[in-house]
């Protein structure tokens, strides 16, 4: 769901010139075909690779992160299975599927936040074409999230070539692989560290996954109900448990009882047990920060696991409105990595 200020935050900051910052996933993403003169368009790009975002502003409770890695450019000359483009070919892209009211790009002063959005890249030969990508986040600033952008590119020019497949770049505000280290070569405390943290890190995974399928199975149960050709006397009962499980927003109990308190005092617990054993009140071998963007990870994994187990996940969730005191929003604006799936 859009909320105001997100639309506000996504015109508003994405008119801003980006700090350059080069990160994992900075490579060109080359625009070519995959035929010689013609076939289909193509691009040369690692995609399992993650567009870094780094912190720009808070709007409201929005945290706003945006980065202009990777930029376009054109292939040079063929390089089987890649050919290069006819000169002045016009190629634009277009949003195919996008983390609605979360992630957007700019090209140029063109801002794409919807699918079926589009603007020109730019007319053939170019290179370093900048893109802004921005992820908006309903955490505070530092807390790990990531964004999807889905997109196809087409094409206008002397040489007829047909629309490219779908690509999806990942965007990402925090830590793209855990902390490298060897045992054998770290003193005994980072040693506890690292084992402190994995347990850590693992029990809270599946604390969030638990607390998550609670609530799930709950929506799962009222949807069966509502599908009979005739509604049971229940359904209304049933109704009430997946509101109960998912929000509570008009219940009376503490905010530590509700399906995102549960979720905060499971993070806080990881959050202490690796702050003791790791951080400033710990060995020292990682920093507060640094433990908190791993269990932001974490979470996020936990969720994108949700995701791919409830196929309808985050619409299922969307229709639920948290605690005025929890923010009054959609329960979906509290899961980042919450993704939509194919099947929505």
């Amino acid at each position: 769901m859009k909320h105001a200020t997100t639309v506000l935050a996504a015109v508003c900051l994405l008119v801003a010139a980006p700090t350059i910052v080069r990160a994992h996933g900075d490579a060109e993403i080359v625009v070519a075909s995959d035929a010689s003169g013609g076939g289909a368009l193509s691009v040369d790009y690692e995609f399992e690779s993650v567009s870094k975002v780094n912190f720009s502003s808070t709007v409201g409770p929005l945290s706003i992160y945006t980065g202009i890695f990777p930029p376009f450019t054109t292939l040079d000359a063929d390089n089987p299975p890649f050919f290069a483009l006819a000169d002045n070919t016009q190629v634009t892209l277009q949003i195919t599927a996008i983390d609605d009211g979360k992630t957007a790009m700019k090209i140029d002063t063109t801002l794409l936040s919807a699918v079926g959005d589009s603007a020109v890249i730019g007319t053939t030969p170019f290179e370093d074409i900048h893109p802004t990508y921005q992820l908006q986040l309903m955490l505070p600033e530092g807390e790990f999230g990531e964004g999807r952008i889905s997109f196809k590119l087409t094409a206008s020019g002397p040489t007829s070539y047909t629309e490219s497949p779908v690509y999806t770049i990942k965007i990402s505000n925090g830590p793209l692989a855990p902390p490298d280290y060897d045992p054998t070569s770290e003193d005994k405390p980072a040693v506890k560290c690292y084992s402190k943290t994995s347990k850590a890190i693992s029990k809270f995974v599946a604390t969030e996954q638990k607390i998550l399928s609670k609530c799930l199975n709950k929506v799962q149960t009222y949807k069966a109900r509502a599908a009979l050709t005739t509604p049971p006397s229940n359904l209304a009962s049933a109704q009430a448990a997946a509101e109960e499980a998912c929000a509570d927003a008009s219940g009376t109990g503490p905010d530590e009882k509700t399906m995102l308190g549960q979720i905060d005092a499971a993070k806080a617990k990881a959050l202490s047990t690796m702050q003791d054993a790791c951080g400033t009140a710990g060995s020292g071998t990682l920093s507060d920060d640094d433990i908190k963007q791993q269990i932001g990870l974490a979470s996020c994994r936990a969720e994108e696991l949700t995701a791919s187990t409830y196929g309808l996940a985050h619409p299922d969730l969307e229709q639920f409105t948290v605690r005025a005191s929890q923010g009054g929003d959609t329960v979906t604006d509290h899961l980042p990595c919450l993704f939509l799936t194919a099947s929505d």
